[in-house]
């Protein structure tokens, strides 16, 4: 395995996020169109809305936050010894 250069890889992951940013604004934009033809609609976006914010809280506390603090064990970065 090669060795990760991290300049390389932030730009890489600035890319997917400007992708992901842009196929977000996209879909907001088809939703405010959907919504002005359909008022109604706006009560799934509310909680369309919800579910998303409850799912970005769960991904900050237990896949982000705790993984930061997370106590390491003394051999898991060491080889298997033969």
């Amino acid at each position: 395995m090669r060795p990760v250069d991290r300049d390389e890889q932030n730009r890489k992951n600035a890319a997917t996020l400007l992708a992901l940013v842009g196929m977000l604004l996209a879909g907001l934009a088809l939703l405010g169109l959907a919504a002005l033809v359909i008022p109604d609609i706006l009560k799934i976006l509310l909680v369309l809305a919800g579910m998303i914010g409850i799912g970005v809280i769960q991904y900050l506390t237990w896949g982000w936050m705790l993984e930061r603090n997370r106590i390491r064990d003394d051999d898991e970065n060491d080889p298997p010894q033969p």
